[in-house]
């Protein structure tokens, strides 16, 4: 039941990223056939995010109250009717109505595999079930950089690809047994008002701001504003997608030798780093700056998912998840149109990267205010066993 478990929670989890991810190339043929400027392609990933912010909590209840499983499955198959409709209907608006209802629906699935993570394997080992599960994120990455020349020339029948694959999903989905407690909803809001809970989750907001914004505009920041060929970027993403891979399954030891927080401070530092850098690296150099900086792009998110559900529980997995979601992913609704817009008014591959990496700025301001909270509560917890 593990083993099957895992295996709905991880595929369902690449779907919705392929369909998030798959933006920052489709908008290349996209956008000269449709005539889209830079914050046009960008409000089409922002509608999306939209979409996954307004119904991530809504379906953490659901999902605590109801099950994973079920929740996947009507998911899956109502994926599979938007990417059909997208398959015989692409214009902007179509684009923007059509990519708002995609991030409504598949703000459920993450969820649901992170509620399926922390009933299978609660315990000590939880970061690294996290961390196999989000394993999802760089291969996604690495199958987008390895058929983008697919994509870009046939991109229409992408969406009829993905069609079929929810669909054959949603009938996987019901192989699978995971057994859930339903939550008291009562149980499952009251966590939402601890303030470690905000802390960590205004850190996974600055986490995915620098992530998404990265992945969303380098493909194109690269080609069009360093002069770098499309074959050398698409190299550049799969190396940046195997960087993220190799942080992801090293975290866990990482982790052991250090803890949490390190992990998490020492990632966000050299992803600034390795981000500023790409202003001047010629392009050898800058495809062995992509796998590190790829490494550090992920490393801090494994610990910080694994820090919530702990504080949380298992039996609110999902609702804190949830919550963690919505609230950090208004920074990946609001990075790909907050970079067009310094791109549309800058024109410059430098100013760019600095507001990419406004999302690591406010990660490192809110991890130290949550190791103060956490220090501080140690201290208080300390003196009462002292006085005992």
């Amino acid at each position: 039941m593990s083993v099957r478990g895992d295996f709905v929670g991880w595929i369902g989890t690449y779907l919705q990223l392929t369909i998030r991810l798959s933006w920052g190339v489709l908008v290349y043929p996209i956008s000269k056939l449709l005539g889209l400027n830079p914050v046009q392609m960008g409000l089409v990933a922002t509608f999306f995010y939209i979409g996954y912010v307004i119904s991530s909590v809504p379906w953490g209840l659901i999902i605590d109250r109801f099950g994973p499983i079920r929740t996947m499955f009507v998911s899956s198959v109502f994926l599979a009717g938007l990417n059909l409709f997208l398959f015989f209907f692409t214009s902007y608006v179509t684009l923007l109505i059509t990519y708002l209802i995609e991030g409504i629906v598949a703000s459920s699935i993450f969820p649901s595999a992170m509620k399926i993570v922390s009933v299978l394997h609660g315990g000590p080992r939880l970061t690294f079930y996290v961390a196999l599960l989000e394993s999802a994120s760089p291969i996604t990455i690495m199958s987008i950089s390895l058929f983008t020349g697919l994509l870009i020339n046939f991109w229409r029948f992408f969406f009829l690809v993905m069609s079929v694959t929810f669909l054959s999903f949603a009938l996987t989905t019901l192989t699978s047994n995971v057994v859930t407690s339903p939550s008291k909803m009562r149980r499952s809001v009251s966590v939402l008002f601890k303030r470690e809970i905000f802390l960590a989750t205004l850190l996974r907001f600055g986490e995915l701001w620098a992530t998404w914004g990265t992945t969303t505009w380098i493909f194109y920041l690269l080609v069009i504003y360093r002069g770098f060929p499309t074959y050398v970027s698409t190299i550049f993403l799969g190396l940046f997608g195997l960087g993220q891979l190799i942080g992801i399954i090293s975290v866990e030891k990482a982790v052991n030798k250090l803890n949490d927080m390190k992990v998490i401070l020492i990632s966000l530092l050299a992803f600034i780093i390795f981000s500023l850098t790409l202003t001047f690296l010629p392009e050898n150099i800058a495809l062995v700056d992509a796998a590190l900086l790829g490494v550090f792009s992920f490393a801090y998110r494994p610990p910080t998912d694994s820090l919530i559900m702990k504080i949380a529980g298992s039996s609110s997995a999902a609702t804190s998840i949830g919550y963690a979601n919505s609230i950090s992913q208004l920074g990946t609704m609001i990075v790909p149109t907050f970079v067009g817009s310094i791109l549309f008014l800058t024109k410059s591959f430098l100013a760019s990267i600095i507001g990419v990496n406004v999302g690591c700025v406010l990660g490192l301001v809110a991890l130290l205010a949550l190791q103060k909270l956490v220090r501080n509560a140690y201290n208080v917890q300390k003196d009462k066993e002292t006085r005992v």
